[in-house]
């Protein structure tokens, strides 16, 4: 698993460059969407992540990451890092501006 935190102030481009990340998976016939981390408790994000990957999508875009979010997919990564089937996974994550 390959996980890339994209951080920067308001304004900086950070969501324009996950939208241009999933238009190029759409425009490649991959299934792509932006999951909005505010919906979610650090539990539930990983759930809902978990949902996508076993439906089988390889990359995961998420957008407006807390601290305490990102630090829970990072422990994440350290428990399925055995697990084979999350070799090829790559996680886009926004950090929310502070």
């Amino acid at each position: 698993m390959q996980i890339q935190v994209i951080t920067g102030d308001m304004a900086t481009g950070k969501t324009t460059k996950l939208r241009t990340i999933e238009a190029a998976l759409l425009g490649k016939g991959k299934d792509a969407s932006i999951i909005h981390a505010e919906s979610y408790a650090a539990s539930g994000l990983l759930r809902i992540m978990e949902v996508r990957v076993h439906k089988g999508q390889r990359t995961l875009l998420v957008d407006d990451c807390t601290r305490q979010q990102i630090d829970a997919v990072l422990e994440w990564q350290s428990t399925v890092e055995e697990d084979t089937q999350y070799d090829d996974l790559i996680v886009h994550l926004v950090r929310k501006a502070s």
